[in-house]
């Protein structure tokens, strides 16, 4: 409704200026800040997965899938019907045109340009009269977000195994205290590997598989060598696309060449309680006694709140130090050692023994031994 809304009133202000023209007056000057504070591009939920098949001059039409993402990238894969059954995938940038209705993808994708409306992209004409119409009976639609890519984002995953392709255990996989957890997030997949942390764009694919794009970035701290060791293989297991099967609360990522991954899946506090506000906690070297323990002789952390601003550097004065009476969820903290954590803080109802707060680490931002 709002693309047509959107439409319409474009529509009404040029059929408005060219009737001035025609009659010789001088066109009154208007502005334009009632359309562009409306544009598809900032009041549609645009990014998303559209398909559908536009026309063909020499087959029977071309099946396409198109991807939009927030940072202004797109993946196109389009297969041409009764002549070329093999799919062709693009990626690249896309731009908005200057009304904030329409865009143009770059030149691996041709420069196609569509108009972007509730749900759907029109593709528009580059030939035809008037310049920027529409082309009849070609409309790539939203498609409702993936089940399998919801289960995903639903759940952190944790590996438990790892199969080579003789079905033969990976020693070094998953490696002693250092977990190898899994995120997804939008088309973003986070890897908290046995050394480092990375952070790559994903898709699932038509064949249900798991596609790591793009370069990925990633951390850069050194750690004991088969810790490292250890990030290689799990990078090079995840460099082929992975067959997706999840049952009973696991996630399996298959390849033939390179073996099986295993991970358990637990709920997100996302996915129970809501959205989290991302705070910064300094957490001090040494545990202190609670102040009302629930059990005698309870140590808890000392923490205080830190503040920052939008380049990471760090304002303000940090608050009052305080005992914490929640543990941070996937911190583990080692005495004599200073941390600052960003964390994400969760309202919850509270069950008999819990807290109505849960805190759960996003990252830790600084590590350092304080000498006693």
């Amino acid at each position: 409704m709002k693309a047509v809304l959107i439409l319409f009133t474009l529509s009404s202000f040029l059929s408005a200026t060219a009737q001035q023209k025609e009659s010789g007056t001088t066109p009154v000057t208007m502005t334009t800040n009632v359309i562009d504070s409306h544009t598809s591009q900032n009041s549609l939920d645009w990014p998303g997965v559209y398909e559908g098949v536009l026309p063909c001059a020499d087959c029977t039409g071309i099946r396409t899938r198109l991807t939009l993402n927030h940072n202004g990238t797109y993946e196109r894969v389009t297969q041409y019907l009764g002549r070329k059954p093999t799919p062709e995938t693009v990626s690249g940038l896309f731009i908005w045109h200057a009304n904030g209705n329409a865009i143009t993808l770059d030149e691996r994708g041709n420069g196609q340009q569509f108009l972007v409306g509730e749900g759907r992209l029109l593709l528009l004409s580059r030939t035809g009269e008037p310049e920027g119409s529409t082309v009849p009976n070609a409309v790539l639609t939203l498609v409702a977000q993936n089940s399998v890519s919801r289960t995903l984002e639903n759940h952190r995953w944790t590996l438990e195994s790892a199969t080579d392709s003789q079905n033969r255990h990976i020693e070094m996989l998953p490696p002693k205290d250092h977990p190898v957890v899994l995120s997804f997030s939008g088309n973003r997949l986070s890897i908290q590997g046995p050394c480092n942390r990375i952070i790559a764009a994903y898709q699932i694919n038509s064949a249900n598989q798991l596609v790591v794009r793009g370069g990925p970035a990633s951390t850069m701290m050194g750690c004991d060598p088969a810790l490292m060791n250890a990030d290689t293989v799990l990078s090079g297991i995840l460099a082929t696309p992975l067959h997706i099967e999840i049952s009973n609360g696991q996630l399996r990522l298959r390849s033939a060449s390179n073996g099986t991954l295993t991970f358990i899946g637990e709920a997100t506090p996302e996915s129970l309680y809501g959205p989290g506000t991302t705070i910064f906690l300094e957490v001090a070297p040494q545990h202190v006694a609670c102040e009302h323990p629930p059990a005698p002789e309870t140590r808890c952390l000392q923490v205080r709140e830190r503040h920052y601003d939008e380049q990471g550097l760090p304002v303000g004065t940090p608050e009052e130090w305080r005992p914490l009476y929640e543990n941070i969820q996937g911190f583990t903290h080692k005495e004599g050692f200073r941390n600052v954590v960003r964390v994400k803080r969760f309202d919850r109802k509270p069950t008999t023994g819990s807290s109505s707060t849960l805190y759960v680490l996003d990252l830790v931002v600084e590590s350092q031994l304080v000498n006693p």
